[in-house]
C-alpha cells in the first residue's frame, strides 16, 4: 500500500524522530529544515529528496518530498492556502500504482495551480501596457510585478530541469513515461512564459519612459512657444519704458512706424511658429 504523510519543517522534534526511524540521510534532513532551497532532486540510495515549488494566491510555497519505495512524505514550511492539509488542497487520491504515480499526481496538481496563478499575473502585465498610455499610470506597480516575476523565476523557473531528472531517475516504461514528459512540458511552458513576460515588462518600462520623454518634449515645446511670442513683447515693453528726447514722441510718423514694427514682430513670430508646426498640437 502506498502511503502519504505530512510533517511540517517547523515541527523539528517530530521530524527528527521520523527521520531517525526512516533512516533519512543527514543532508536530506538538513534540507528539509531550511527554506529557500533550489529546485532539485537528490538520490540517497534507499530514498530521494525532491524540492518543489508552487505559486498560489500570490505566494510561493516550498515543499520538500522524501520519496521512499512505498511512502511519500511531504515536508512543507507553510500551511496550504486553503484546507487543513496539503493532501486536501492538492486533491490527492488514495489509489496509485506506486509512489512515483502518487508523486506525479502531486506535482501535476501543483504545476496546474502555478500555471493558473501565472496566467492571472500575465493578464495583469498585458493590462499594464494599456494603462501606460494614461497620464495617471504609476510605474511603481509595473516594477513591483517585475520584482515578483524575478522571485518566481528564482524558485519556479528551473522546475523543468528537475522534472527531466525525474524521468531519468524513474526510467518509466508504462503510462508514467508520458505523464512525466507532460509534467516536463508544462514546467517548460511556465519557464518560457516567464522569460517572455519579463522581456515584455522591460519593453513596457522603455515604452513608459519614451512616452514620458515625449510628453516632456511637448511641454517644453509649449513653453518655448510662449517664450518665443513673449520675446518681442518683452523687447517693446522695455523699449517703450525708456526716456527719449526724439523717438517716438516728437514725430507722429515715427510713432506709427514703431507701433507697426511692434505688431509685425509679434505677428511674424506667431506666423513663423505656425509654419514650423509648433502650434499644430
Amino acid at each position: 500500500m502506498i502511503r502519504w504523510s505530512e510533517i511540517y519543517s517547523t515541527d523539528t522534534l517530530l521530524l527528527s524522530q521520523k527521520a531517525e526511524e526512516w533512516k533519512v540521510h543527514n543532508l536530506a534532513l538538513e534540507d528539509c529544515y531550511h527554506r529557500d532551497q533550489r529546485p532539485k532532486l537528490d538520490d540517497f540510495g534507499n530514498h530521494q529528496l525532491l524540492v518543489w515549488f508552487l505559486l498560489a494566491n500570490g505566494k510561493i510555497y516550498e515543499i520538500q518530498f522524501l520519496i521512499f519505495p512505498n511512502h511519500l512524505i511531504a515536508v512543507p514550511h507553510d500551511t496550504p492556502p486553503t484546507g487543513q492539509t496539503w493532501s486536501e488542497y492538492l486533491k490527492i487520491s488514495n489509489n496509485h500504482k506506486d509512489v512515483w504515480h502518487l508523486l506525479y499526481n502531486v506535482l501535476d496538481r501543483a504545476t496546474d495551480l502555478t500555471w493558473q496563478e501565472m496566467r492571472i499575473l500575465f493578464e495583469q502585465i498585458d493590462n499594464f501596457e494599456q494603462e501606460i498610455f494614461k497620464k495617471n499610470f504609476k510605474p511603481q506597480d509595473l516594477l513591483l510585478v517585475k520584482k515578483q516575476l524575478n522571485q518566481i523565476d528564482y524558485s519556479i523557473g528551473h522546475l523543468s530541469s528537475v522534472a527531466k531528472q525525474l524521468q531519468n531517475l524513474c526510467k518509466p516504461t508504462d503510462d508514467l513515461n508520458w505523464k512525466l514528459r507532460d509534467l516536463h512540458d508544462h514546467c517548460e511552458r511556465i519557464y518560457q512564459s516567464l522569460n517572455l513576460y519579463r522581456s515584455q515588462i522591460g519593453a513596457s518600462i522603455e515604452l513608459f519612459w519614451g512616452l514620458q520623454t515625449n510628453r516632456t518634449n511637448k511641454q517644453i515645446m509649449k513653453l518655448s512657444t510662449v517664450a518665443s511670442v513673449a520675446v518681442p513683447l518683452t523687447f517693446w515693453s522695455s523699449f517703450w519704458g525708456m526716456n527719449f528726447d526724439f523717438i517716438p514722441y516728437s514725430e507722429p510718423v515715427l510713432f506709427f512706424v514703431a507701433i507697426g514694427l511692434m505688431l509685425f514682430s509679434v505677428v511674424g513670430t506667431g506666423w513663423l511658429l505656425i509654419k514650423k508646426g509648433y502650434l499644430s498640437e
